[in-house]
């Protein structure tokens, strides 16, 4: 099963839109007076929440504990697992209800979760009860693994960006 990227173009239409706007002469000449001023730095300075609940997460896990010496053990779906989230976003004190909003973010947030706990990526986890105790832990122990899982999060949030 493929999943595709919720509003690949129409979110790239819209900033070309919204760049168009704030670029205009009229744009320009209205952010110079003072109500408008304020009312941008108000929303400037606002807090951006967001809450999610995970009603469901149910699919086949894979657990990987390599051979010792390990301090992982590593995770992943063999498949995209069902995955039902409820977002709440707030602006400020308020909560935005947009029902296209909030199921944007879903989708993106479902997509995320693909791109890093589906594989062939794996997550993992430090344990160190799994080690003697004598050796201190590596720094940062990099394996093919967590570059690829680190890369699509890389990939993730430039498109997120976008």
């Amino acid at each position: 099963m493929r999943y595709r990227h919720a509003g690949g173009s129409t979110g790239r239409k819209i900033l070309r839109f919204v760049d168009k706007i704030a670029k205009s002469k009229y744009f320009q000449k209205a952010t110079e007076n003072e109500y408008i001023k304020k009312k941008i730095a108000e929303v400037s300075n606002m807090p951006l929440m967001l809450s999610v609940e995970v009603l469901e997460l149910s699919g086949t896990l894979t657990i990987n504990i390599p051979p010792p010496p390990t301090d992982r053990i590593w995770y992943s779906f063999r498949e995209p697992p069902r995955l039902d989230l409820h977002v709440r976003p707030m602006l400020g004190e308020r909560e935005v209800t947009f029902t296209h909003v909030t199921e944007w973010i879903e989708k993106k947030l479902q997509c995320e979760f693909q791109k890093v706990f589906v594989m062939p990526n794996m997550d993992d986890l430090y344990l160190p009860l799994m080690t003697s105790g004598l050796e201190k832990p590596p720094a940062s122990s990099h394996s093919s693994v967590i570059s690829s899982s680190h890369q699509s999060s890389m990939e993730s949030q430039e498109y997120l960006s976008e």
